[in-house]
C-alpha cells in the first residue's frame, strides 16, 4: 500500500520536512512510495515500515536523514531511495501498520 494512501497525515508531515531540510527529491519520490513491512519488534509505540524490502539494504551503508517530524527518529536512504522510517511514540502510525502488517504471536 502507498504511504499517501494508508497514512496521508504523516505522507505530509514528511514530504513537509524532508523539503525543509532541501532533501527535495526524497520529498518528491514519497508520491509513489509504497510500505512493503514492518519492524518485528514488540514495542507497542513502534510504527517503524519499511519501504524497500530489508534484505536489499539490511547490513549495507545508509544515509540517514532526519526531517523534524512528531515521534520521527530517522528516515534510512539506501542509493538515493528512502528504505526505512523509524517512528516511534505515534499510536496513530503504529495502529495502521499494525493493521496492515500483524505481528503472528
Amino acid at each position: 500500500m502507498r504511504l499517501s494512501q494508508a497514512l496521508p497525515g504523516l505522507f505530509k508531515e514528511i514530504e513537509l520536512g524532508l523539503k525543509e531540510i532541501g532533501e527535495n527529491e526524497l520529498a518528491s519520490s514519497l508520491i509513489d512510495l509504497e510500505i512493503v513491512g514492518r519492524c518485528t519488534c514488540s514495542d507497542d509505540n513502534c510504527g517503524t515500515f519499511y519501504t524497500l524490502k530489508r534484505s536489499t539494504w539490511q547490513d549495507k551503508p545508509l544515509k540517514h536523514v532526519i526531517p523534524q517530524v512528531d515521534g520521527l527518529y530517522t528516515i534510512d536512504v539506501f542509493k538515493g531511495q528512502l528504505a526505512c522510517v523509524e517512528i516511534f511514540n505515534r499510536t496513530d502510525v503504529a495502529s495502521k501498520i499494525n493493521g496492515l502488517f500483524p505481528l503472528n504471536t
